[in-house]
């Protein structure tokens, strides 16, 4: 009976945090255009694609852009056809790459159901850590063999029951998708012309370093310990990839810190819209942000990991915050990201 709660909590767990087409054969529900039809559909519209860090924000982003009348976000479930308010606020952020079978997912998704494979815990695979596996695993670019018109349509085809292609701009987001934009983006480009109109674009957020790291621990503490070293580290890969490839991504790449984007995000909204080219008027964000979303957004969301960080600094041994300071710093500051990780944060 112990093993049965066990799986029990797990499947639990994974149905909310992915709907209840986890336990459904994800290919039953695919569509089986060509992509040739796909340049059809897609057509004169814009695909967003957001990454970043895990735990970095991207949720919260997602759930702002998806409220917008004019867009359409993947999720957990399918989007109800009128579009009615009460559907966009009961829809759950989905992540394109734990539906796919195009690419690899490195772990991600598969912590608690591994939380008692050593195997697994020591590789660098799964949330905290999957960045700093070997770098043609996870830093992927146009030069992949998959980049093809056959896995263009199959990712549009898995894609396509969870979006209403009615709308103007598709939203994918998936953390890892920052390290391997230059691959999305030749793969969606695949076999296209000019004169279709699809536009690519690329959303990055990301978060201060410590408390991205302590909000990964927060979420690892029902499953395995990842080390704090560890947590540091693979942020650090993650941006390293994300500044390498930005240069090489076309259509206005943009990056937002998720300070910025909570401590106002009326105007950070308005930005980002009319960077997508749908209404950012002040009446549409109200909307969005009063109604559609029916969720506050902190304007402080790292306040209890600064408070837990200090609080651990004042009952222990300084010299270890000062190690970790000193040590990632410099690397922090490499990544022009502008954050503080002395004391001073």
């Amino acid at each position: 009976l112990a093993g049965l709660g066990i799986v029990s909590s797990i499947l639990f767990y994974q149905y909310q945090r992915y709907g209840m087409s986890l336990f459904v054969d994800r290919s039953s529900f695919d569509s089986s255009y060509s992509a040739s039809e796909w340049h059809g559909i897609l057509s004169n519209k814009t695909l967003l694609l957001i990454g970043g860090p895990h735990r970095g924000g991207t949720t919260v982003l997602w759930k702002a852009l998806d409220a917008h009348p004019d867009i359409s976000g993947l999720g957990t479930e399918p989007p109800a056809e009128d579009g009615s308010d009460d559907a966009v606020q009961k829809r759950k952020c989905g992540e394109g790459i734990l539906i796919q079978d195009v690419y690899s997912r490195r772990g991600i998704g598969m912590e608690h159901m591994m939380k008692s494979n050593l195997a697994f815990q020591k590789r660098m695979m799964g949330l905290g850590k999957y960045a700093l596996g070997k770098e043609d695993q996870v830093h992927l670019n146009e030069s992949e063999a998959r980049v093809t018109p056959q896995n263009m349509a199959k990712l549009l085809n898995r894609y396509n029951h969870y979006w209403n292609t009615s709308k103007s701009v598709l939203v994918e987001k998936s953390p890892p998708n920052a390290l391997m934009s230059r691959f999305l983006q030749a793969i969606y480009n695949e076999g296209r012309t000019a004169e279709d109109g699809l536009q690519i674009r690329f959303l990055f957020m990301t978060r201060h370093p410590i408390a991205n790291a302590l909000a990964h621990q927060s979420i690892l503490r029902d499953t395995y310990d990842v080390p704090f070293s560890t947590l540091m580290n693979n942020y650090v890969q993650v941006h390293r990839y994300l500044r390498e490839d930005m240069p090489h991504l076309r259509n206005d790449p943009m990056l937002i810190k998720l300070e910025e984007f909570a401590s106002n995000p009326k105007a950070q909204l308005e930005k980002i819209y009319r960077w997508l080219g749908v209404d950012g008027s002040s009446e549409i964000v109200k909307g969005v942000l009063e109604h559609r979303m029916q969720e506050s957004i902190r304007d402080d969301p790292n306040s209890k990991y600064k408070e837990k960080w200090c609080r651990a600094a004042d009952s222990n041994d300084r010299s270890w915050h000062a190690a970790i300071a000193s040590k990632y710093q410099p690397l922090i500051d490499d990544l022009q990201l502008g954050y503080d990780i002395t004391d001073g944060w």
